[in-house]
């Protein structure tokens, strides 16, 4: 029996909130369709953001509305305040992504707050949440390095996820926002959650970006601290609108083939994962970012993008 490793599929959200053409609702629906039909169960579908900083989400209701007609898929979406909680909570979301930043500058010019009433904040969305049976997770940003104070300690990603988790026990995504880290970094921040903290592996999630090339390299390191949870995106779409030079995130087509040829169980069909990467790479304003769909269907994303019409 081969171990079971959980991959969390961010394009609809995280992979498209940074492309300048809009992509339309029966669009992103389509590429979670493809998704959920390659076997991935955990979808990141949208964000409920002000559609002022983030237009490519201004239609995260909508989209909700078209998640009912899939089963068994376990669909999140990020929430950045009170407001977005209810607005998701409105439309029939039940697993929902807060955010914060383990730099200070980070989190002011992402979340426009400072890490400390991001952390009030999220006490008072974890009293909401309990209230109305909606499972969190923490995630935190820049946790390796932030483009406006360089390197992150250990200490300062420790003391974020202390703080988050005296507020509830939410698992925690840690995140590479710019793709700055290195597999002795991963360890040794996972070690010390795990020794500071008493952290289990399995209450940890990693995000990680691939704009260096690292993304696998820190993934084998996730593994090897017993991490069995991890985020990627089709194509290798992704950056964020607040982190000068982020590139995409790790490829998800990518990710599932390192996975599975390590000898663990996705319980992902990489032919049609590979055909949902091909579907994004349409709305995707850069080169194709991922290596496995150019290796196994060559010219699949050498042409032009495809703008999609909104709806």
């Amino acid at each position: 029996m081969r171990e079971k490793v959980k991959v969390v599929d961010v394009t609809a959200r995280d992979g498209l909130q940074n492309e300048p053409n809009p992509v339309s609702t029966r669009d992103k629906l389509a590429l979670i369709e493809k998704l959920v039909q390659a076997g991935v169960s955990e979808i990141q579908a949208t964000s409920f953001v002000h559609p002022k900083w983030v237009p490519q989400m201004a239609d995260a209701e909508e989209v909700a509305a078209g998640l009912s007609r899939f089963s068994g898929v376990t669909f999140s979406a990020l929430v950045p305040n009170l407001k977005g909680y209810e607005r998701a909570l409105a439309a029939g979301i039940r697993h929902m992504e807060f955010v914060i930043a383990a730099s200070e500058t980070f989190n002011r010019k992402n979340l426009n707050r400072s890490m400390a009433e991001s952390l009030q904040l999220l006490e008072q969305t974890t009293r909401m949440a309990e209230r109305d049976g909606v499972v969190l997770r923490v995630g935190f940003s820049t946790c390796f390095h932030c483009p406006f104070e360089g390197t992150i300690s250990g200490a300062a990603v420790v003391n974020a996820a202390r703080a988050a988790r005296q507020i509830a026990p939410w698992r925690i995504a840690i995140c590479d926002t710019d793709g700055m880290a290195f597999p002795n970094q991963v360890k040794e921040k996972l070690g010390l959650l795990q020794s500071e903290l008493k952290m289990k592996p399995e209450e940890i999630i990693l995000h990680f970006h691939d704009t260096y090339g690292r993304g696998l390299a820190n993934t084998l390191a996730g593994l090897e601290a017993g991490v069995r949870e991890f985020d990627s995106c089709t194509a290798g779409l992704g950056g964020c609108p607040y982190c000068p030079g982020a590139s995409g995130n790790l490829a998800t087509e990518d990710l599932v083939d390192f996975l599975e040829g390590m000898g663990y169980d996705t319980g992902i069909d990489m032919e049609k994962l590979l055909d949902a990467a091909e579907f994004a790479c349409h709305f995707s304003s850069r080169p194709y970012q991922g290596h496995l769909l150019r290796a196994r269907r060559p010219g699949a994303c050498s042409a032009a993008p495809v703008v999609s019409a909104q709806l």
